[in-house]
C-alpha cells in the first residue's frame, strides 16, 4: 500500500468514526432539579441514542409528556415538546411500584417503563403512570461538566 493511500485509508476511518460519534451521541444540559442530589441544574450530560431496553438503574433522557395527555398521546420525535431525565425504575417484566398512577398491571408490559427522579418533587410516573421505551431519547453515560449549583460543605 502506497502512503498516500494509507492516509486515505487512515482519513476515511478517521471521518467514519467522527459520523458514527455523532449518531450515536449527544450531550443534554439539565435544566431544573429533579434529579437531585445526583444531578444538578447546568450539568451537561453525554447521551448515548437509541431505543434499545433501557436497564432498571439507569438514567435516561425522555420525552416530556404532553400536559393534558401525558404520555398517552402521540410521540413528538422532533422534541419541541421537551424532555425528562429520569431513573429507570421498572422496566419490561419487572414488578410495577404501587406508587405508579393510572392503570397498573402486575409486571410492566413490554414497551413501557417506570420512571422516577432521584428528587422527592420530582414529576414522574407518580404523575405520568408508565412510559412508552419509544418515548427515550438515549440512556445517560456520564456527566461531561458540572453545573454551578453545588453545594458545598
Amino acid at each position: 500500500m502506497s502512503p498516500a493511500l494509507g492516509w486515505a485509508v487512515t482519513a476515511a476511518l478517521v471521518i467514519g468514526a467522527v459520523l458514527a460519534a455523532r449518531l450515536l451521541l449527544s450531550t443534554v444540559t439539565v435544566r431544573g432539579g429533579s434529579m437531585t442530589p445526583t444531578l444538578h441544574h447546568g450539568d451537561v450530560l453525554l447521551v448515548l441514542r437509541h431505543r434499545r431496553r433501557a436497564r432498571p438503574g439507569r438514567i435516561v433522557v425522555v420525552q416530556r409528556p404532553h400536559r393534558q395527555t401525558g404520555w398517552n398521546g402521540p410521540a413528538d420525535p422532533s422534541g419541541a415538546a421537551g424532555w425528562y431525565v429520569k431513573r429507570v425504575v421498572a422496566a419490561t417484566g419487572d414488578p410495577v411500584p404501587p406508587w405508579v398512577a393510572g392503570d397498573r398491571p402486575g409486571s410492566v408490559p413490554p414497551g413501557m417503563l417506570v420512571l422516577r427522579g432521584d428528587h422527592p418533587g420530582s414529576e414522574d410516573s407518580k404523575q405520568w403512570g408508565l412510559c412508552p421505551a419509544d418515548r427515550m431519547y438515549g440512556v445517560v453515560l456520564l456527566r461531561l461538566r458540572t453545573g454551578g449549583e453545588r453545594a458545598t460543605a
